[in-house]
């Protein structure tokens, strides 16, 4: 699902990743451990497009990132550290914005906000403005944007960072539950 080959990006004088090649098959939960600038989160951007890469490889779903962007984005779910969400939108307003930007409409995008809802445990908050949830449901939201449209891969930087301890272990349970229906993460 992911291959990445002497992967570098640099920036001026800095050298952010350095040259690291890993795989990740089908199904697998693969964590990026270190210390912080240690590249973790550029090598998440680069592999869901957002940074191009300087040198190096990388392909997702069997799609090469600098060549095939669109194809990769169409293919992964993405949480970054900080979800993005637009504060004076709703909820389910926001879920049907992404829906539709993921290539979602009609039926089908109405059964996956309220798949999601369900799923992520924000069906309770669905006509709440997002600006005015807490951090566990406007994390628990970002997530649902990561899924709605069923990705073959789903990138999630520090997804319980500021989380208080029942929401962290609630969103690792959902996390596993999500891993046994074939999400490669």
């Amino acid at each position: 699902m992911i291959t990445v080959k002497e992967l570098t990006k640099r920036y001026a004088r800095t050298i952010a990743v350095d040259q690291i090649s890993f795989e990740v098959a089908q199904g697998q939960i693969v964590g990026f451990l270190g210390p912080n600038g240690a590249g973790k989160t550029t090598t998440m951007r680069m592999l869901t497009c957002f940074l191009p890469p300087s040198s190096g490889t990388a392909n997702v779903a069997g799609f090469d990132v600098l060549e095939q962007p669109l194809e990769v984005k169409k293919r992964i779910g993405y949480l970054p550290e900080t979800p993005p969400i637009y504060p004076e939108m709703e909820t389910a307003e926001y879920l049907k914005f992404v829906g539709k930007l993921k290539g979602l409409s009609g039926a089908n995008l109405v059964e996956r906000v309220n798949y999601v809802c369900d799923r992520c445990a924000v069906a309770d908050v669905k006509n709440r403005l997002l600006g005015k949830l807490s951090k566990g449901y406007r994390q628990r939201v970002g997530l649902a944007q990561a899924i709605i449209h069923n990705p073959d891969v789903l990138i999630l930087d520090e997804p319980t960072a500021g989380l208080d301890p029942q929401s962290r272990l609630a969103l690792w349970d959902l996390l596993g539950e999500l891993h046994g229906e074939g999400q490669t993460m």
